[in-house]
């Protein structure tokens, strides 16, 4: 069995901004693609902390953001 058919969608869609994040940022140094996506994971879950009524904050899609983000450093992502 294939562990990614267990990978919520949301969740994958979380890791592929975190790497596109990285990619765009890492230009300037990989200390700050990963300040980039470190930022914009915990700003999205206290976005949604702050407007419950609507959204619902999740530490795991923080989680998955930054594993996207850990994913392009650790592979040396150049584009």
């Amino acid at each position: 069995m294939n562990p990614l058919n267990k990978l919520p969608h949301d969740k994958a869609l979380h890791f592929i901004v975190g790497v596109l994040i990285y990619a765009a940022a890492h230009f300037v140094s990989p200390v700050v693609g990963m300040i980039a996506v470190t930022v914009a994971a915990v700003g999205k879950e206290v976005y949604d902390y702050m407007n419950r009524d609507k959204h619902t904050p999740d530490l795991w899609d923080a989680v998955a953001t930054l594993l996207g983000g850990a994913a392009g450093f650790v592979s040396g992502l150049t584009i």
